[in-house]
């Protein structure tokens, strides 16, 4: 199994190349979209690369990331530059023989209320006020289902499982755990949630064993998604994306973009509660 986690919205490095400096870099289309199948929203992200010179001036923003390890709770802090948006782009859906219009909400970030559907495929063309025009197609994975468990209580010597979804190249699963705990001295009881570290699994992969997952909590509930190839692809590869060895065709497939649209379906467990060993 090979975890492949990226962020959800990309900002990348120029290349620089003989005849172009950080000062006459202009950028090229990025774009990012991943369509859902449990969602009737679709926002499409439309921008440009950015130079190493306007990398170093933009004010990025420190997200502080909590998680449970070794008995204990850590903080890490991660750091998340703006999304470098284009404004006056047009960007449509197709879906068969119908289009779809998407407003500008705020700079780069398209959106429109449609519903997805597992099997439909789905093209996303974008025009550039700079003139260039991109067109990427993605099919949304079939349904499929957890196929859950003997009774509502789970502990870590269990298996999760799930039936193939047509048209995934891969799943990605987590689960969203809750924790309480009580303070005598304030005679009050906390509660906690968070999701887990996220799983990538290949295609032919159907079931992941708990004792993977370092579970924690009073209870919990499991999300797995079936990718398509363009998302799957994204995840899988991206996280090496500086890799001399790991082209750029190997994980974001679209022509003449960096980024990535594709689909996904996703399904959801009930809730479990997990029992120490």
């Amino acid at each position: 199994m090979r975890l492949r986690i990226i962020p959800v919205i990309i900002l990348l490095l120029s290349v620089i190349a003989c005849d172009i400096t950080p000062e006459t870099y202009e950028g090229e289309p990025n774009i990012y979209a991943i369509l859902s199948a449990d969602s009737s929203f679709a926002c499409i992200m439309v921008g440009k690369t950015t130079s190493v010179d306007d990398t170093l001036t933009l004010v990025p923003d420190t997200i502080m990331d909590t998680f449970w390890r070794d008995d204990t709770f850590e903080v890490w802090p991660e750091i998340v530059f703006p999304w470098n948006g284009v404004s006056g782009a047009e960007v449509s859906l197709k879906h068969g023989e119908e289009s779809f219009s998407l407003t500008e909400d705020s700079t780069g970030y398209y959106s429109d209320s449609l519903s997805f559907h597992p099997g439909e495929t789905w093209t996303l063309e974008v025009s550039y006020p700079t003139g260039e025009e991109i067109t990427k197609e993605t099919t949304i994975p079939g349904n499929f289902e957890i196929t859950g468990f003997q009774t509502d209580t789970i502990s870590t010597t269990d298996t999760l499982a799930w039936s193939k979804s047509n048209d995934a190249a891969g799943y990605l699963m987590k689960a969203f755990v809750w924790i309480s705990w009580e303070d005598e001295d304030a005679d009050t009881v906390y509660i906690d949630s968070a999701f887990t570290y996220p799983e990538l699994l290949p295609g032919d992969s159907y079931s992941i064993p708990l004792e993977e997952l370092y579970l924690w909590g009073d209870s919990l509930w499991f999300w797995v998604a079936a990718l398509d190839t363009n998302a799957y692809d994204y995840r899988y590869y991206g996280e090496d994306r500086w890799d001399p060895d790991i082209r750029v065709e190997d994980y974001m497939h679209i022509e003449g973009a960096w980024g990535v649209f594709g689909s996904q379906t996703v399904v959801q467990s009930k809730s479990y509660v997990l029992s120490e060993l």
